[in-house]
């Protein structure tokens, strides 16, 4: 949410959430590793969409970003993973197939 006018309201996250985000090697042509960001708050936009807020910045609600939960569950904005490993799994698996077209 590059677009912080339209934020409405923001509230803060319990502990426990965190963005994570896929890191490459340096070739950029393999997933290595998550990082992980810790949440310290909710942002709810001006239509309606909650963006996650770290430390660094209001995510954009177009970024790639999943969200560890408190559970252990992973969700994104259209898909849900049981744990963090099935999520790096899949990631790891979209490269991999990217990389064959």
């Amino acid at each position: 949410m590059h677009n912080v006018e339209n934020i409405r309201f923001v509230s803060p996250a319990a502990p426990g959430f965190y963005v994570l985000e896929p890191c490459y090697n340096e070739a950029g042509d393999a997933i290595c590793e998550v990082y992980r960001e810790p949440v310290v708050a909710w942002a709810l936009g001006a239509i309606g969409c909650v963006t996650p807020v770290t430390a660094h910045e209001v995510l954009n609600s177009n970024d790639f970003h999943a969200i560890l939960c408190p559970d252990g569950a992973v969700r994104a904005y259209n898909d849900a993973w049981e744990s963090e490993a099935k999520w790096l799994d899949q990631q790891k698996a979209k490269v991999s197939r990217d990389q064959l077209r």
